[in-house]
């Protein structure tokens, strides 16, 4: 093992310069780490009684997915092939993703091949400290946070928690107790930041716990957090370093022992991002916390504030020790890092591979490295030592350097040792077998319940919080003139239409637009915002948030109310004015067949949200789906192909259409000479009866059959949506 990786891999955190504790940026040089070896360390009885410690390693980790073959489209061929050829040629050195070479296995174009994104990968995290992961964008930073959280799978290594093998039944009781902050901050944005919290503390917080101690735990978050300034705005007018830690806040309600976070510093300004790392720092130092976090490039003050530091490059660790220790690592390869420049720039310098860049550091020569490889002292930075070296870049030469197998033999070995001393019993040596029985600890893990929180709490809270979104999402100015205006619009259109023959085309029409319209936004309202809100479902979900089917009930009963109102307004205005049936009693049972058709348009636009993840095909197939829906909904075509009728009878427009014209037509129409019905043989006396108009219009079932079944299509496609959303894979609902 390199004596470098042992000394640092033994130095578990380093001094913070003094321009990060003033919040400033430090850009020159850093004090030595000291050693923390001759601490003493905790007896069992104490590891025991310690709350809030956890020590996660990892070993040899490696993770492969499925990807398609970038020449399968509509540009394969003359185009695609040949670049991918060419770059080919043009690579300077074997290739270090050994799963990229196996396009030409597969057999063609156009089929999958495998893609290693995790190779081997080892380390480790403690109570107390901070773990920086960091690497250009594609290192694989991302995905070891998605595997050690227990939100995606690998194919090989081990995992373990307090040196005991985390299994995989472990880890799906585990992962609802991980902390893990993505990257995107994902709310609903009407909420104000108390509102998110005190959501948040009821749906994860103990129900046993009484209200005053869930708000209590709220407060204490937005006080740790400096969030006392925004707590009653809305999230949408805050900054971006107020909603990190509204994010972050969000899952430290529940105490977890282990935090992990995806570039927390993305979009913020060096000041906010120096000022929350401070904050992590806090609650690893003085809550004991295992914080693990990725981080693409940091300033020097936010850098040499970590404790530990993992270098990735195409998945593979380059280094992981102490920052200042990293400094040393690179100097011994001849890759000095130059006085007063940012470190973290030169690794990243050192890391990156870019086409615009390298073409020109390429073609420089060996000429400018001494005889024992290093560079030679031109007081160049990183960006210029970034070329070939014996035939490979400073990337492909810092991951051949660095010698994995050995940090890997070391991390099982002081996993083994801990394992003896806590728990008793002989320890492994030389990285011996990690699978060992449950410790005590764990077992009570496994023994928890997965939800803290009763179903019914879950679904009185998400109501609750699902009223507030309908609220501010509907109840808007616009939409209230918007279902104004359109009602004003027909009502003069379809201004007191006598009752006679002339108009049943006319009344018949003003219905078919009226179900047209409003299952046509419901629909498409529904399907726009489900994509959001399903990000945000498929987040809490991942937490232990709730149960899925709880979430349901709750949209189901809170929405319908709001989602109603507007087409209720409609039919107040345009009912009257136009003068379709001046019976109060048909009023009222028109308008719940509209709002019936509403509500099943709402479930099919939900169910396609929830099958089709993909926005883009999702709107396609929506588009396509509503206009067949509507063509064959028994106003538009009467005579339809047998071998499509079946579509009219999952269609809410034509059991809406049905059941309102049966209504309205509730007695004899007069004949004007119109010569409109055939029954009226074109005359102008004598009227036609309701079933001779209703078989005209080509009416089928009775007003209340037609209502039962628009009833069992919006519980069948909302049933059928919630088990398309339940059916997703757990990678998909990340």
């Amino acid at each position: 093992m390199p004596p470098e990786a042992r000394r640092s891999m033994s130095e578990s955190s380093v001094d913070r310069p003094s321009d990060l504790e003033s919040g400033g940026v430090a850009d020159a040089a850093v004090p030595v780490a000291p050693n923390r070896d001759d601490e003493k360390q905790p007896s069992p009885e104490e590891h025991a009684r310690r709350p809030a410690g956890r020590t996660l390693r990892w070993t040899r980790v490696v993770k492969t997915v499925e990807v398609k073959d970038a020449s399968a489209g509509l540009l394969r061929g003359s185009i695609a092939a040949p670049a991918a050829a060419t770059e080919q040629a043009d690579s300077p050195g074997p290739s270090v993703d050994s799963g990229e070479q196996q396009d030409e296995e597969t057999g063609g174009k156009g089929k999958k091949h495998a893609k290693t994104i995790l190779h081997g990968v080892s380390g480790s995290a403690s109570p107390g400290e901070v773990l920086a992961l960091m690497g250009p964008s594609g290192s694989g930073k991302t995905s070891i946070l998605d595997v050690l959280s227990g939100r995606s799978a690998y194919d090989s290594g081990a995992i373990t928690l307090d040196s005991e093998l985390v299994t995989e039944r472990l880890m799906k009781k585990l992962k609802k107790r991980v902390a893990y902050v993505k990257q995107s901050d994902l709310f609903f944005d009407h909420l104000t930041v108390r509102d998110q919290l005190t959501y948040t503390a009821f749906l994860r917080l103990p129900s046993a716990w009484p209200k005053a101690r869930k708000v209590g735990e709220v407060e204490r978050i937005i006080k740790t957090l400096r969030l006392g300034k925004c707590a009653e705005t809305p999230i949408y007018m805050i900054s971006g370093g107020e909603k990190k830690r509204v994010n972050i806040g969000s899952e430290l309600l529940t105490d977890p022992s282990i935090i992990l976070l995806d570039e927390p510093t993305s979009g913020l300004d060096s000041t906010s991002a120096v000022a929350l790392m401070r904050i992590l720092d806090s609650l690893a130092r003085e809550g004991g916390k295992t914080i693990i976090t990725s981080i693409h490039q940091p300033s020097s003050a936010v850098f040499f504030g970590f404790d530990k530091l993992m270098l990735l490059a195409d998945g593979n660790v380059v280094y992981f020790g102490t920052p200042q220790g990293s400094l040393e690592h690179v100097k011994k390869l001849g890759l000095e890092c130059p006085a007063g420049y940012n470190a973290a720039d030169h690794h990243m310098d050192l890391l990156v591979q870019d086409s615009a860049i390298d073409e020109d550091s390429l073609e420089s020569t060996s000429d400018d490295f001494n005889d024992n490889g290093a560079m030679a002292d031109k007081s160049d930075t990183g960006l210029r030592q970034r070329k070939v070296v014996a035939g490979s870049t400073t990337k492909q030469r810092m991951i051949s350097s660095w010698d994995a197998d050995a940090v890997a033999k070391q991390i099982e070995e002081d996993d083994a040792e801990e394992h003896a001393r806590v728990f008793g019993g002989e320890s492994t040596s030389g990285g011996g077998s990690l699978r060992r029985r449950l410790s005590r600890r764990q077992s009570v893990v496994m023994s928890e319940k997965s939800f803290n929180t009763t179903w019914w709490t879950q679904y009185t809270t998400l109501v609750h919080r699902s009223m507030k979104n309908s609220r501010s999402a509907i109840f808007t100015k616009l939409n209230m003139v918007k279902a104004g205006a359109i009602g004003l619009m027909c009502g003069l259109l379809w201004f007191q239409m006598p009752y006679t023959e002339a108009t049943v085309f006319d009344r018949s029409s003003y219905y078919f637009f009226t179900m047209t319209f409003w299952v046509f936004d419901a629909m498409f309202m529904a399907y726009m915002a489900f994509p959001l809100e399903r990000a945000i479902i498929f987040k809490e979900r991942s937490s232990g948030a709730y149960h899925l089917s709880a979430y349901f009930l709750a949209k189901t009963t809170s929405e319908a109310p709001a989602r109603l109102a507007l087409p209720a307004i409609y039919m107040c205005i345009s009912y009257w004015m136009s003068g379709v049936n001046n019976n109060f009693g048909i009023f009222i049972a028109s308008t719940v067949c509209s709002l019936l058709s509403v509500l099943a348009g709402e479930s099919i636009g939900l169910f396609l949200g929830a099958a089709v993840l993909d926005m883009e095909k999702g709107m396609v197939i929506m588009t396509v789906s509503a206009l067949g829906l509507m063509v064959v909904g028994g106003f538009f075509v009467r005579n339809i192909p047998s071998w499509i009728l079946w579509l009219g009878y999952i269609s809410p427009f034509k059991y809406s259409y049905n059941s309102s014209v049966q209504l309205v037509f509730d007695k004899p129409v007069p004949c004007d000479g119109s010569g409109l019905l055939a029954a009226c043989e074109g005359g102008s006396t004598g009227a036609a009866s309701t079933d001779e108009v209703l078989d005209f219009l080509g009416v089928e079932f009775s007003a209340g059959v037609n209502a039962a079944l628009l009833l069992a299509l919006f519980v069948v496609v909302r049933v059928a949506a919630f088990f398309a959303l339940k059916s997703k894979k757990a990678e998909e609902r990340m």
